[in-house]
């Protein structure tokens, strides 16, 4: 294993195959990802071409911050300032994600009463190696300059895979879900041994069509939601100063806890395809 970058790493079989990159610690708190790579990653034998490692969020880490001064997975664009240490990090790891074919973003959720495992990807033809339930479509036409969005605008092929919330207590499912998965990844393009597993279990696709932004520093949810908890037409959802922001129809909210900061994402609603 050769270190290219502080954090970043590279296997390389010499034969010629499919570029793979495997992305963890993009925020600082999103931890069983890296646990699970920590333990698999000595062992890897890789048979075609090459795979990157990349840790990617280094001043985070060391501050024991979810991002330190913007939130990574937001800045993943040629063009951005380098106005921040998140923009500057993003340059180095453009750099592999430019010769990329195939990228597996690792993250954790946040909801302290309630989540599992699902993945974000535009590639729904790929959902099968998952053992998800839940397949979330297109967030690319909604939420932009993540690590995956960036990998599919260059005409490459991204994931991102939510491995279970950070506050459960059981965080070894998570840690043993997410080793599972990097594996078959790696299997499924073909750069480590065996055949991929096909999960044969029947998905939900859904896609995402809301992303709210909290535009005061005064917003209230109506409640304590689940992940994927079940939203009724006309539902209340929450109160922005004075605005009250209503569910338009029969959907599924995702993402509304831990941001109250204005003009941050705050939730976002689904549909089913």
């Amino acid at each position: 294993m050769k270190k290219i970058w502080e954090w970043i790493f590279l296997l390389d079989s010499g034969k010629k195959g499919n570029i793979t990159t495997i992305m963890v610690w993009v925020h600082w708190n999103e931890i069983l990802g890296i646990d699970a790579l920590n333990e698999i990653k000595d062992n890897l034998e890789i048979i075609s071409w090459k795979v990157y490692l990349v840790y990617a969020n280094l001043e985070a880490i060391k501050e024991n911050v979810r991002f330190v001064e913007k939130n990574l997975n937001r800045v993943f664009l040629k063009d951005n300032n380098q106005d921040s240490y998140e923009e500057i990090r993003v340059k180095e790891i453009l750099k592999i994600l430019d010769k990329t074919d195939f990228l597996l973003d690792i993250h954790n959720t946040l909801n302290p009463i309630y989540s599992e495992e699902f993945l974000f990807t535009s590639h729904k033809e790929f959902a099968k190696y998952f053992d998800v339930e839940k397949v979330i479509l297109n967030i690319d036409e909604v939420q932009k300059w993540s690590s995956d969005w960036y990998v599919d605008n260059i005409w490459k092929k991204g994931f991102c895979l939510e491995c279970g919330s950070i506050n459960f207590w059981d965080k070894e499912k998570s840690k043993q879900f997410a080793k599972k998965s990097i594996l078959n990844f790696l299997k499924m393009t073909k750069n480590i041994y065996w055949k991929a597993k096909d999960f044969n279990r029947e998905k939900l696709f859904l896609k995402m069509d809301y992303l709210y932004k909290i535009k005061t520093n005064n917003f209230q949810l109506s409640k304590q939601f689940k992940d994927f908890e079940k939203l009724k037409k006309s539902q209340l959802i929450a109160i922005d100063w004075e605005e009250k922001i209503y569910a338009d129809r029969d959907s599924y909210i995702l993402f509304a806890y831990s941001n109250k900061e204005s003009w941050n994402e705050w939730f976002c609603i689904w549909y089913k395809v």
